[in-house]
């Protein structure tokens, strides 16, 4: 496996005062709030113009299934042209898209083709964006850092949800148009440190101002012809090819398929209860807490744990507390071992992004990330039916049974994991014991 060129830190900011990486990570904690906002308003705005909720919620089904379908051009893109102008670019073009939307509810309803069309637009932008920030990231920020910034990022999602929902729900008592006029000024603001940051690496140059970390084109390497299939399959072939990534993307695709699906079994079994809705919301706030808790103790786990003890931890928590659900009926235990799976999971992720960062060579990260996570998502939204045909036929306690013996056998995947080369851990993650 060919890794990807060592940073060193010898001359390289810390993550606290390396400006590029605080703006990008300001910028964009930014725009994940606005669009969380944006996510949970929109079909509220819907619901108010008289439209029926199997419309509104179609715009939920949308933008999953774009999402899925812009991701792997959108790695291509990252890969094949300069991740600068498509970050401002995916940023402007939101902005454009939310604020029309903001201005049509000032001025009079919103029509559903007016919303379909900015959830189209604005997720295949933001597919476009990702790919697009990892590889910047991955130039800006040293090899021994690259674990404390994922993990940082993933905080920053974790946050935005937190504070999203309350946010949203007053600004949308004040008027309707607000919250989305945040979020397209949000994305105004992620443009502007977009434009500030990336001005300084769009060359190839590393943080410390020396080349060798950026893509081959910007370093001044001339391109090698490829064909657009080639080119464009170049990460499934890469993950086919590679062992250990191949075993991480099927890994992880167990893993979201049940911790999906034990998402909706809350949701529908708690909720079902009496005063069920208050225990839901209720976890729900308590899961996103860990979940930004698991981001922050990522780079820890990562220094002092080993990476199979990380795989096997995660499920192994999650079996032996849905366990307890199924032997006392206890509704806190399911809900522990939910809160347990979303303090344990986040660390997973940072984890394999991490050793995926320095593993993947450059000039083909963006589709390799892009495809590993189409893979790793394809099968997650079958978890809302699995658990509504679960709790159709058992308990909610059996369902938990059920879940507990799912999360037992990830537990015991990990025995069987692949040794990845030397060069393709960091320093900052322990091998496998």
């Amino acid at each position: 496996m060919t890794a990807a060129v060592p940073r060193t830190t010898a001359t390289a900011p810390r993550l606290s005062r390396n400006r590029d990486f605080q703006l990008l990570w300001i910028g964009q904690a930014l725009s994940d709030f606005g669009s969380s906002m944006t996510y949970i308003v929109l079909p509220l705005v819907l619901l108010a113009a008289g439209n029926s909720t199997t419309v509104a919620a179609t715009v939920g089904t949308v933008s999953l299934a774009v999402g899925l379908v812009a991701r792997l051009p959108a790695g291509y893109l990252s890969d094949r042209y300069d991740q600068r102008p498509l970050m401002l670019g995916s940023d402007l073009v939101r902005l454009v898209a939310v604020g029309s939307v903001a201005v049509c509810v000032l001025l009079r309803p919103v029509p559903i083709t007016l919303a379909l069309v900015t959830v189209v637009v604005s997720v295949a932008a933001l597919e476009v964006f990702r790919p697009a920030q990892s590889k910047v990231i991955r130039r800006i920020v040293p090899t021994e850092q690259l674990g404390a910034a994922l993990s940082l990022n993933q905080a920053r999602a974790y946050g935005a949800d937190i504070a999203a929902p309350a946010a949203a729900g007053l600004l949308l008592a004040l008027e309707p148009s607000v919250p989305l006029a945040v979020d397209a000024l949000t994305f105004g603001v992620s443009a502007l440190c977009v434009a500030v940051a990336v001005r300084t690496t769009r060359h190839g140059r590393g943080p410390d101002g020396a080349p060798g970390g950026g893509d081959a084109e910007a370093a001044g390497a001339q391109p090698v012809a490829e064909r657009f299939l080639t080119g464009f399959t170049a990460g499934w072939r890469y993950l086919a090819g590679d062992r250990f990534m191949r075993w991480c993307v099927l890994y992880g695709a167990g893993l979201n398929l049940a911790f999906s699906a034990l998402t909706f079994a809350l949701i529908l079994g708690v909720g079902s209860r009496p005063h069920g809705a208050v225990a839901v919301g209720t976890a729900m706030s308590a899961a996103a807490v860990a979940g930004l808790a698991g981001s922050l103790l990522t780079p820890y786990v990562q220094r002092h744990v080993s990476l199979k003890v990380t795989l096997v931890a995660g499920p192994a928590t999650g079996a032996v507390l849905l366990a307890a659900a199924w032997t006392s009926g206890s509704i806190i235990a399911f809900v522990a071992g939910f809160c347990a799976l979303c303090l344990l999971i986040p660390v997973i992720s940072a984890t394999f992004g991490t050793i995926m960062a320095v593993a993947v060579p450059e000039e083909i990260y963006g589709r390799v990330i892009t495809a590993s996570g189409l893979v790793a998502q394809i099968v997650q939204p079958c978890g809302p039916l699995v658990a509504g045909l679960l709790l159709a036929r058992l308990s909610l306690p059996t369902t938990a049974a059920a879940f507990a013996m799912a999360f037992a056998l990830l537990a015991a995947v990990p025995v069987a994991l692949p040794k990845p080369p030397q060069t393709s851990t960091p320093a900052s993650v322990r091998s496998p014991s």
